[in-house]
C-alpha cells in the first residue's frame, strides 16, 4: 500500500513545492538600479541603465525650475524665483550636493516620471519637498507618496525653508492650487 501512495505523495509535495516558489518569486522583485551620469538641475537629472540612457523627473512635485517655465506662471512669480536663487546660489544645485556623479541608485518609473531614492529610503522628490525647492502637485494622488510628501512640504513651511523662508513666493504656490 505504501509503495502506491509513495510516488504519488512525492509528486505532491513536488508539485506543492513548485507551486510554492513560484507564488514567493512574485512578490520577491529586485530593485531596479541605475547610474547617476549628470545633474542638470534640481528637476532633471540623466542616469542609464546598461547602454540606455535616460531622464529622470522627481515624482509628484514641481520644482522651482518646473514652476519658473510653467506658461501659466505670471512674470513677478518668475521673478520671484530668480530673485530667490540670486540670494541663495547654492539652492539653484542642491541636488548635486546630496547625489553622486558615477553612483548606482534605487529608482521606480511611475510614468514620464521617476522615483530616485537618494538616501536609503528618502526619494529625492522628500528631500526637494523638506528643503522648500519644490511643492507638492495640486492634484496629486498617490496612496504610497502622498503623506510623505505632504509631511515632508509642511516641515519646510514650519521650518520656513527655501520658498517658504518669506511670503513672497507664497502668492504663487498658493496659485496652484487654486487652479
Amino acid at each position: 500500500m505504501l509503495k502506491y501512495f509513495m510516488p504519488k505523495l512525492i509528486y505532491f509535495f513536488i508539485l506543492l513545492s513548485v507551486f510554492l516558489s513560484s507564488l514567493f518569486s512574485v512578490y520577491a522583485k529586485e530593485p531596479t538600479l541605475a547610474i547617476l551620469n549628470t545633474i542638470i538641475s534640481n528637476e532633471t537629472q540623466k542616469l542609464s541603465i546598461g547602454n540606455y540612457g535616460f531622464t529622470c523627473e522627481p515624482y509628484g512635485v514641481l520644482t522651482l525650475e518646473k514652476l519658473y517655465n510653467n506658461a501659466t506662471m505670471d512674470y513677478t512669480c518668475q521673478d520671484k524665483i530668480k530673485t530667490f536663487y540670486i540670494k541663495h546660489p547654492d539652492l539653484e544645485y542642491y541636488s548635486s550636493s546630496i547625489l553622486h556623479i558615477r553612483q548606482m541608485y534605487h529608482i521606480e518609473f511611475k510614468g514620464k516620471e521617476c522615483i530616485l531614492y537618494a538616501k536609503g529610503q528618502k526619494v529625492l522628490s522628500e528631500i526637494l519637498l523638506e528643503e522648500g525647492l519644490a511643492v507638492k502637485q495640486p492634484a496629486f494622488d498617490d496612496e504610497e507618496y502622498n503623506y510623505l510628501f505632504s509631511k515632508a512640504q509642511n516641515r519646510a513651511k514650519s521650518n520656513k525653508k527655501g520658498l517658504f523662508e518669506d511670503d513672497t513666493l507664497s502668492a504663487c504656490i498658493d496659485s496652484l492650487y487654486e487652479e
